[in-house]
């Protein structure tokens, strides 16, 4: 019929004249003259083992709130969502910090061998434990070996006396540059001289702080922005709480973030109730810290005096003090955080801080924790590219492993924030690492509808791995709860987003899913990290949100009825019921869960007529072969796969055609299909 219609069509145009100027042109050969019919997913009966090795990333204080209804997530609530976690098909579960801290997040923390009884107790982590694993989920704890908190008792006792138990658990020094310089700090001493920064050093002592009433002058009508702080006996300031395009900060004490209020013509003003030990800094975001956003000091040597104005650096940056501090202690980030000090990395395993860290650990290995993810282990020695971080992370991987009775090896992931050359090295000290490069890679091939490259960019990464651990585990991702969300990065797309959730669960490595992901949360950092940590809502009501520990930081117009889980649940084609699909498929087929992912002949990177396309095999050996087909574009692709012998169908997102006898297959917008080869 559509060959009688396009002969017709050229019958009408030879006898017919269109507008001067405008010929009437007849509709070509629909598609090619594509006969195709829609095809459809008949995949296999799952036949319950989790092979696909799919872990979710949760945040314990925002994931769901238990039966206490304060609205801050907790053990008891994860465990009742224990169900939702199974029906997703994880195997794993990564939580954040459970420990006692003195912050919602949990990463400075307070007590290693504790729960944070916020969340519950050592019954209640237990209990948890044991019916995740009657489910086949296995438990991950989030482990913070670079640093502590600045208020744990090791730290405050460390700091008030030399002869303290504690105080080489920690870096102390009254010149840093010097001591860097002089190779005294083991864990900078390889970087020499040039790795004293300034901003790393924070003061220990009250000579360097102020307690009392201040009012903070800044002009930033010139160049050089300047701030004068004078002592006040007038009411401190409220809370200003309006936004403006530029808008200054007063940062100080434990993490205390004000906004100034401004009185135009670049000047701003603000009367506050001060107190804190270190001194304080000027900011221009509360999102980041990068440089040319904060502004302090030129060295920890310079003061401020009270009436005078005192010139902000940008560069440098350290913190303005009100007297000399005689002593600093180091971290990477932030004064609310110290660094663990574990002596030089060969021969790290003697120190008393290494030793106090593992011991603590085996208390919860003891209780049925199946892995760690370790956090920022770039930053534990400060030279990230020598091997002074692989060689700390095997002796702390060797002797959490001789504690471990469980079946196989202890499980550890690292946060190694990088490029895959860069991360490579570090799989001398570990069996798994967070591929970052996998979304680096995928975002830049979604945002740009072009899917040639994906494979041959996955598949190029893997072998500098292999080189140092040939059984390395590529932890796959798409953000984490540091990261912009996946969904606003893809502009809000939901066939976008979608597509992504396909491509994760279809690609090789181990996938992780951060809470949220599967719902289609957005989020970006520009207003601090809790915009891109919102909790799970659960019913259309929104009855249940584990909002508490954020304190209103969430985007109330994201949580709509439509996002929740109840409400995507019930919805066939939603973003839950997408990864859902997906993660069964991978439990289903062992070629997706662990089949090793081969480059496609034709859709490849070297195609350049089907740009948008990416495509590659799973294969487990001579068992079976899947053909993985995405359509990273806004314009369907119609192609040709006679080279492919398909058998049938096990899994499809969006719109595709198939026509059978001359194995072409239509591939609308966005769409994925997965094939079941005979060969």
């Amino acid at each position: 019929m559509k060959r009688l219609f396009y002969i017709f069509a050229l019958l009408v145009m030879a006898g017919c004249g269109g507008d001067e100027g405008h010929p009437w042109v007849p509709p070509g050969p629909p598609d090619g003259d594509f006969e195709g019919v829609e095809v459809v997913a008949t995949p296999d009966e799952w036949d319950g083992e989790k092979r696909g090795d799919i872990s979710y990333q949760l945040l314990v204080y925002s994931f769901a709130d238990g039966p206490d209804a304060d609205k801050t997530g907790d053990l008891a609530g994860l465990t009742s969502k224990l169900p939702y976690l199974d029906e997703l098909g994880v195997s794993a579960v990564w939580l954040s910090p459970i420990h006692p801290s003195s912050s919602y997040h949990g990463y400075d923390v307070l007590d290693y061998e504790a729960v944070n009884p916020t969340f519950g107790d050592d019954a209640a982590l237990r209990g948890f434990i044991d019916a995740a694993h009657a489910r086949g989920i296995r438990v991950y704890l989030d482990w913070v070996l670079n640093h502590s908190s600045a208020t744990h008792p090791w730290f405050t006792d460390a700091k008030s006396s030399e002869g303290s138990l504690y105080r080489d658990f920690y870096i102390f020094s009254s010149n840093p540059a010097k001591d860097i310089a002089d190779g005294k700090i083991d864990q900078i001493a390889t970087e020499g001289a040039s790795g004293f920064e300034q901003s790393q050093w924070f003061s220990t002592n009250s000579d360097a702080g102020m307690r009392g009433r201040l009012k903070f002058s800044l002009d930033w009508s010139g160049a050089t922005p300047t701030v004068t702080v004078e002592q006040t006996t007038l009411p401190a300031d409220a809370d200003n709480t309006t936004e403006g395009a530029n808008d200054r900060y007063l940062y100080f004490g434990d993490a205390v973030i004000k906004r100034f209020y401004n009185r135009g013509g670049g000047l701003y003003d603000l009367t506050v109730e001060f107190d804190s030990d270190w001194g304080f800094l000027i900011r221009t975001t509360t999102a980041s810290w990068n440089v040319g956003e904060k502004f302090g000091a030129p060295n920890n040597q310079t003061v401020i005096e009270f009436g005078e104005p005192f010139v902000l650096d940008s560069v440098t940056a350290a913190d303005i003090q009100f007297g000399v501090s005689e002593q600093f202690h180091s971290h990477f980030w932030t004064n609310t955080f110290a660094d663990l000090n574990y002596g030089k990395a060969s021969e790290a395993e003697h120190s008393r801080a290494f030793h106090t860290i593992a011991t603590a650990a085996d208390k919860w290995i003891a209780m049925g924790v199946d892995g760690f993810r370790l956090d920022a282990v770039k930053h534990i020695y400060h030279n990230a590219y020598s091997d002074e971080n692989p060689t700390f992370l095997q002796k702390f991987y060797d002797r959490i492993n001789a504690s471990y009775n469980g079946e196989g090896e202890f499980y550890m992931v690292g946060e190694m924030y990088d490029t895959y050359n860069r991360v490579a090295p570090y799989y001398a000290g570990l069996p798994a690492l967070f591929e970052f490069d996998f979304w680096n890679r995928l975002r830049w091939a979604l945002q740009n509808d072009v899917g040639r490259y994906f494979a041959k960019d996955v598949l190029a990464m893997r072998p500098a791995y292999a080189a140092v651990r040939p059984d390395y585990i590529a932890a796959t991702k798409l953000t984490n709860h540091d990261e912009v969300r996946a969904a606003t990065e893809l502009g809000g797309s939901m066939a976008k987003i979608k597509l992504a959730a396909a491509v994760l669960m279809t690609a090789s490595g181990e996938p992780y899913v951060y809470q949220g992901e599967e719902l289609g949360y957005r989020g970006t950092k520009e207003r601090g990290d809790e915009w891109v940590r919102t909790p799970i809502m659960w019913d259309a009501a929104k009855s249940d949100l584990a909002s508490g520990a954020l304190e209103g930081k969430i985007d109330e117009g994201m949580l709509t009825a439509a996002i929740s889980v109840e409400s995507q649940a019930a919805t066939k084609g939603s973003v839950l019921d997408v990864y859902r699909t997906f993660t069964l498929l991978r439990n289903t087929y062992p070629a997706l869960a662990t089949g090793e992912m081969v480059r496609h002949g034709t859709y490849n990177d070297t195609n350049t007529e089907f740009e948008p396309i990416a495509a590659w095999y799973r294969e487990s050996a001579g068992e079976q072969r899947i053909l993985v087909l995405h359509n990273f574009g806004a314009e369907k692709q119609l192609l040709t796969l006679k080279d492919d012998k398909l058998d049938k169908a096990v899994g499809v997102l969006g719109e595709v055609l198939l026509e059978t006898e001359t194995s072409r297959v239509q591939m609308g917008p966005y769409s994925s299909v997965l094939f079941m080869l005979n060969n």
